[in-house]
């Protein structure tokens, strides 16, 4: 990815981490949703985006759904793990700007893995036993 935000190769790299881990993929989900419901007055513009890859990313972690390539899951858990980290190119806590940098790489991934996302969320509107907003615990 040419033009990447600085940290995103290394949150790519450690996305391989978590994938080869679904105990580990399910504490990391946790914590993205914990600090994205503690925020999520200031990412309101892509929260829509970020709670269907995180949906997608558990179900996949849980078993339920295997239709996703292994590049979709690298980098969505990449996206996530960016999003995570509070000292990016612009660090969180700086008002108006502070998650600017997370939308655009959440907004790469998504153009990124597109198919499969939109596949996934056909996939959930025909089994909403599935479909629910992920939470902080239960998965």
């Amino acid at each position: 990815m040419r033009g990447t935000p600085r940290g995103f190769a290394a949150a790519k790299r450690e996305a391989e981490r978590y994938a080869h881990d679904k105990t580990k993929t399910r504490q990391l989900l946790s914590e993205v949703l914990e600090k994205a419901y503690r925020h999520r007055g200031q990412i309101q513009k892509f929260w829509h985006d970020l709670m269907s890859v995180c949906r997608m990313i558990k179900v996949w972690a849980r078993g339920e759904y295997r239709a996703v390539s292994w590049k979709t899951i690298i980098l969505s858990l990449a996206a996530v793990i960016y999003f995570l980290n509070p000292m990016d190119i612009a660090p969180d806590f700086i008002p108006g700007v502070g998650y600017l940098d997370d939308a655009v790489v959440l907004g790469y991934v998504i153009s990124s893995i597109r198919a499969d996302l939109e596949r996934f969320l056909r996939w959930e509107e025909e089994n909403p036993e599935s479909r629910s907003e992920p939470e902080f615990t239960g998965f």
